[in-house]
């Protein structure tokens, strides 16, 4: 080609200013375009919708539309949903290798997998009277170029601005419930003067430079990549020397807007071609449009297209319009139909009421449009999406159709205040439009809004949204938040593989771990974790050697002893001691502590200095060693030792089978006070993890019933939260305790369970009906569960499929656990040198 041709075609070539009409900002958080209009960007997190009742979704409905209805036909309203693809990494120091491989495996799998999040904007536009005799006016005063006219316009411009001040504050105040705020709004700006650009203020090094209002509008003409503005730092004009050089940043560009906000080009064919700096940085798209409308509509019948597997940018507009403009459409369209004798009786009443409900203020009506640009990295993906949105559209009555001619002015009317390039329009009712655009969401839980910083772990949703988990509830940065937690998972489910998985990410924070667990479920990860397990049991009474008389003489330590040496002589049913029996119990316990070693304190020792009438000795002989006038106690490998076998660890854990299936409250009891008075005395303020594999059945009793009310809150200022597990709701609802716990749990999971009961999960856990569906119809081995905190419930997945080495240790079974014991027996191996053996004979069995 000639130089000179190619300089003509490159001359020829239309630039993307001439259709972008955002040019500059009033303000940090309001823009102007180029036909006067001015508007403001309010992002919202959205409300949840699949696990809602549907009382509550008509709720929010409402609400979204009592908003719409304050607003008049000065104003024109964008939707735009932004579903992009996240890529999320939390970081950690882990204090064992198995947590840090059970990280680092499972993260792999999001590397090469597709997650999304939705953004969801409103933009207000304020476009003044655009229609009518009034609207022809206005535009032709725009045109004057006159001083006086000049002023007059820049007057008109301050109440316009304050107009759509107003009606944002209106918005955010009227849309709370939907966590709206507004794009830089708490972005730097020196005062200025009406009729000029805004002049921003320079950023100091400290200073953010990012700009979201500016990232937002570019979002559509950089295919949903939005262009971040990297200011430049210079130097001062007059200085005297280097050391007076002072590196400044401007946070907003200089010059027109539309000729910045590009970062691609642009190329409209077959499909749209996004091509950036190199070769390989292209993307295209598709542009749908609606061209026929169901009869009714309904906030729930668009939310499939939150499940798409695919980025892409919808936009809905609405521009109010007049009353009478309105009421004349209506009468028009309603003589229409009389004039062909349409039969359709009830569409005429319908237009009848709405006649009465926009003259009364209930509703507004305006011209809607809505557009889907689908973003793939080829054609060839791009089709398979369009095909899928599609169908989204017309399994509830819509007729989307790819634009082929129109696709370019499709492509610019999403853009804020290109309301010209508009081609398929439809009037419709404002109840209809918050309908098409209810701004659901899914939630995607928090990261750094607590004490521990970032998230515990990362989790999917079915729609493939990330869901950042955590144990903990919102709070300080200072102050531990509430962390308590229950799981409830019937048999098989996957309960204990979350509940060590779960342990194995919140060691990204350090901090120490107590499992009391059921059928040595947990042993083989606690194990690898380089930890220390007890099977207590009398089988293993080198494990089950305790004696809680050796502690250390302080307040504390005796008044733990006295409440522990008086449980273990109650009769059933007896919930305390008579006054009588304590004062001889308490008498005993501080002769020990002031008169004998450490060494001699023992049971049997401290017991002989009870008084011969004590009426108790039946009682208390069964903890007791036996002698030449007495047989061995059933219970004396307990706590009649001369030594006490219990040292503190990173992980700890503690099969506690035998006693729950076994022996009665009374034995218990006492065992579970020694074990967490020692957890208790362990809380330093470090991070502290308490499992509890059916925790529910031994806790449920007088004395933890009391004792939790006052433990409870004070684990959470210590820094240390409980996690109770079960495969029983039954044994949830009708405990004792079940108020105590649940009335102090930050966290809720449950997992799907198709023979879930009513009683139990609305009445007893007081779910929402959804949620209660949500749970009962998915099936058991799905691996899905729900997972509740406060009033937000989200469903989630745990795909832990591809780590099969890892899944055998987290979880234990009878198998498992006779291999482990093995190789234990034939020598005792640091975890980094069983472990490989382990899986090693695993895979051969």
């Amino acid at each position: 080609m000639k130089p000179f041709n190619a300089l003509q075609l490159t001359r020829n070539e239309v630039g993307i200013s001439k259709y972008m009409p955002i040019t500059h900002l009033l303000e940090p958080t309001i823009f102007e375009a180029s036909n006067s209009m001015i508007g403001s960007v309010i992002q919202v997190a959205g409300v949840p919708f699949d696990t809602e009742r549907e009382e509550t979704l008509n709720r929010y409905q409402q609400t979204w539309h009592h908003a719409l209805t304050g607003l008049n036909e000065n104003f024109c309203l964008y939707v735009t949903t932004h579903r992009k693809k996240r890529s999320v990494v939390l970081t950690g120091k882990f204090s064992n290798s198995f947590s840090e491989q059970i990280d680092r495996n499972y993260h792999t799998r999001f590397a090469n997998r597709s997650m999304y999040v939705n953004d969801l904007y409103i933009t207000l536009v304020y476009k003044g009277i655009t229609s009518g005799k009034a609207g022809k006016s206005m535009a032709f005063v725009n045109r004057l170029v006159s001083q006086k006219v000049k002023q007059a316009r820049e007057v008109m411009r301050q109440d316009q601005v304050k107009a759509l001040q107003k009606a944002v504050q209106q918005l955010l105040t009227s849309l709370s419930t939907f966590k709206p705020r507004v794009l830089d709004e708490t972005a730097p700006s020196s005062p200025r003067k009406w009729g000029s650009r805004f002049e921003p203020r320079v950023l100091d090094e400290t200073q953010t430079s990012d700009n979201e209002l500016l990232s937002f509008l570019s979002l559509f003409i950089n295919a949903g990549q939005p262009l971040r503005f990297l200011s430049m730092p210079f130097p001062t004009s007059i200085a005297k020397g280097i050391a007076q050089h002072q590196a400044k940043k401007h946070p907003y560009p200089n010059g027109n807007l539309s000729q910045y906000l590009a970062n691609k080009r642009l190329f409209f064919g077959e499909d749209i071609q996004f091509v950036g700096a190199n070769s390989t940085d292209t993307q295209f798209a598709s542009m749908l449009t609606i061209k026929s409308y169901p009869t009714t509509s309904a906030s729930i019948m668009l939310d499939p297209l939150l499940h798409l597997d695919c980025e892409f940018i919808s936009t809905h507009t609405f521009a109010i319009e007049a009353k009478d403009i309105a009421q004349n459409f209506i009468h028009r369209h309603m003589i229409k139909m009389e004039n062909v004798d349409d039969p359709a009786i009830s569409q005429i009443e319908a237009l009848t009421d709405a006649r009465e409900m926009l003259a009364s203020g209930a509703i507004q009506m305006g011209y809607h449009h809505n557009t889907v640009m689908l973003i793939a990295e080829d054609q060839k993906t791009l089709e398979k999406h369009r095909t899928r949105a599609i169908k989204c559209y017309a399994d509830v009555g819509f007729q989307a159709i790819k634009e082929t001619i129109g696709q370019e002015p499709a492509f610019w009317a999403q853009i804020p205040t290109n309301l010209k390039y508009i081609a398929r329009s439809a009037m419709i009712t404002s109840e209809n439009f918050v309908d098409f655009a209810p701004l659901h969401n899914y939630r995607t839980g928090y990261r750094d809004a607590n004490h521990l910083g970032s998230a515990v772990t990362l989790m999917e949703t079915p729609s493939r949204t990330p869901y950042f988990f955590n144990f903990h509830a919102r709070g300080s940065k200072d102050n531990p938040s509430k962390g308590h937690t229950t799981i409830i998972g019937g048999n098989g489910s996957g309960k204990t593989v979350l509940m060590t998985f779960l342990d194995a990410q919140i060691d990204r924070y350090g901090g120490r771990t107590f499992a009391f667990d059921r059928d040595r479920g947990m042993e083989i990860y606690i194990r690898a974790c380089d930890g220390y397990y007890a099977i207590l049991s009398p089988d293993y009474p080198n494990e089950t050697c305790f004696n809680p008389l050796q502690l250390k003489d302080t307040p504390v330590n005796r008044k733990f002893c006295r409440e522990w040496m008086a449980q273990l002589i109650l009769n059933d049913h007896e919930t305390s001691l008579d006054a009588e029996l304590f004062d001889e119990i308490t008498k005993c316990i501080d002769y020990a502590f002031e008169h004998l070693a450490k060494e001699h304190r023992t049971l049997t020792n401290v017991s002989k200095l009870l008084p011969i009438s004590f009426p108790r000795w039946s009682a208390l002989r069964r903890w007791l060693r036996g002698n030449e006038n007495h047989p061995e106690g059933e219970y004396a490998y307990l706590f009649d030792n001369d030594h006490d076998a219990l040292e503190m660890h990173t992980k700890m854990g503690f099969d506690m089978t035998h006693f729950l299936d076994n022996e009665s409250s009374t034995v218990l009891v006492a065992l579970t006070m020694y074990l967490f008075h020692r957890l208790k005395q362990s809380l330093d303020g470090r991070l502290v993890t308490v499992l509890l594999d059916e925790g529910w059945q031994y806790l449920d009793n007088a004395y933890w019933q009391q004792a939790l009310k006052k433990m409870l809150p004070t684990f959470r200022k210590l820094n240390c939260h409980l996690v109770l597990a079960t495969q029983s709701p039954a044994s949830v609802v009708d405990s004792s305790i079940s108020h105590v716990i649940l009335d102090n749990c930050a966290t809720q999971i449950y997992f799907a369970n198709p023979q879930a009961k009513e009683k139990h999960y609305i009445d007893g856990f007081n779910l929402t009906d959804s949620e209660f569906l949500t749970i009962k119809e998915n099936e058991a081995n799905s691996r899905l569960f729900l997972v509740k905190q406060e009033h937000d419930s989200v469903l989630c997945t745990l795909d832990l499929s591809h780590m099969s080495d890892e899944l055998a240790v987290l979880s234990s079974n009878k198998k498992t656990i006779r291999l482990l014991d093995q190789i234990r027996e034939e020598s005792v191996l640091p975890v980094k040198e069983w472990l490989p053996i382990f899986q090693e004979r695993r895979h051969l069995q």
